[in-house]
């Protein structure tokens, strides 16, 4: 798991493309989210289920106001590129 979290860690912080970003945040959140449902399994407890939940519905939010802008951006530049 470590070793994940890292290689998306590198592809956050490069930061060459947009697409890159959104995709490295959303997978980022995932794993962290299977570690929540694992250590709710774990521990035979729903508390950490709960907020996998909670974490999911934020990043399907969060991925919905990110292609909203990025479409607005497109459509105002006619280009996404070196948006950063």
């Amino acid at each position: 798991m470590f070793s994940i979290l890292t290689i998306l860690l590198m592809f956050y912080f490069c930061k060459n493309n947009i697409i890159t970003l959104l995709i490295s945040i959303e997978m980022l959140l995932l794993t962290v989210t299977l570690k929540f449902i694992y250590l709710g399994g774990y521990l035979n407890d729903i508390s950490p289920t709960m907020f996998a939940l909670l974490i999911i519905i934020l990043a399907g939010a969060e991925s919905a106001i990110g292609l909203s802008l990025l479409v607005s951006y497109y459509k105002l530049r006619g280009r996404i590129t070196h948006i950063l």
